[in-house]
């Protein structure tokens, strides 16, 4: 797992450096609080199989140019069968800008989740695990300081096995509040 965290950690300085250099880029600070509705694909005791939804909330900070933006991200998911779910990654996003009001954007999400669960009779147990993904959506730019946010994002984990419980994929949409300051 070290191994894999390297390796997104290496992805996402790699895409960071060149927006860094290159100062003719429109360059914005960003600070976001997202809320959304998400849903967790669970295997409890005895192979059944179910879809939980859950309600998440989260805080990401980035920065953006034109073109591009990325986000290291925190959130929290409420969900009935897991003790508890977080995930800290980053995003990396690519900004359509096909009007002045509204982009649309599109990108590729990676880091690690924190599980804790337990089934009937199985004492309650901590994992760690990878996940990679997509996102999608649009930004209304409300204002020159706020970007209005709507998206979907997936997040796909390896099997987990935590407190008798096997996780899956997340699935999520969500909307966000941006705030964005100029970078000098």
């Amino acid at each position: 797992m070290k191994n894999r965290l390297s390796k997104i950690a290496l992805v996402a300085m790699m895409t960071a450096i060149p927006l860094a250099a290159d100062y003719s880029y429109n360059t914005h600070s960003l600070f976001a609080i997202e809320g959304g509705g998400s849903s967790v694909d669970i295997e409890g005791a005895g192979g059944t199989y179910e879809d939980k939804e859950m309600a998440s909330v989260g805080l990401k900070v980035g920065a953006q140019t034109d073109d591009y933006r990325i986000f290291l991200s925190a959130r929290h998911y409420d969900v009935e069968d897991l003790n508890s779910l977080h995930t800290y990654g980053a995003e990396v996003q690519y900004m359509f800008n096909f009007s002045k009001p509204v982009n649309f954007f599109i990108g590729a999400n990676g880091g690690i989740a924190n599980i804790t669960a337990a089934a009937v009779g199985v004492p309650s147990e901590s994992e760690t695990a990878t996940y990679y993904g997509a996102d999608a959506g649009f930004n209304l730019h409300a204002t020159e300081l706020i970007d209005l946010e709507i998206g979907a994002r997936y997040m796909g984990l390896e099997d987990v096995v935590v407190g008798g419980v096997v996780v899956d994929d997340i699935v999520t949409a969500y909307a966000s509040v941006i705030i964005k300051w100029q970078m000098d």
